[in-house]
């Protein structure tokens, strides 16, 4: 009886992980961030590229937080730290993009010159954050 239990929620869990990496990649299909980011880089031969990362790793971060997993060096999470951090900061620059927040930002806040500087800098914040957090985990 007991393994039918743990049987039953290990279905329950993987379903519910697949209906929401489902959500999370229908999300960033429907606002357009690998066209959109193909199209500011000049690359969009490599949109097919582009889609295989997402989906890969949206695979290798469902494993990194199903299983336990240790990196017994401390700096080797500055990579996962690191494609975390470009990833959030593409969907939050890209959801501002959609949704017309910098623009209105920039014109409320009579900004003439800086909009790079700006974009840049959530970025890096976003990536600084990834790090603190992975680096904060490792301890």
């Amino acid at each position: 009886m007991l393994y039918l239990k743990q049987v039953i929620l290990v279905i329950i869990s993987f379903s519910s992980g697949v209906v929401i990496a489902g959500g999370v990649f229908a999300f960033i299909a429907m606002i357009g961030i690998v066209p959109r980011m193909a199209q500011k880089t000049n690359t969009e031969g490599h949109i097919v590229s582009y889609e295989n990362a997402i989906i890969y790793g949206g695979i290798f971060g469902s494993l990194l937080m199903t299983f336990n997993f240790y990196l017994p060096i401390w700096y080797l999470s500055i990579i996962p730290a690191l494609a975390i951090g470009v990833f959030i900061g593409a969907i939050a620059v890209s959801i501002a993009e959609i949704l017309d927040v910098v623009p209105v930002f920039m014109r409320r806040a009579s900004l003439k010159t800086g909009l790079g500087i700006f974009i840049t800098s959530i970025a890096l914040g976003k990536l600084f954050g990834s790090m603190v957090y992975f680096l904060a985990m490792m301890n």
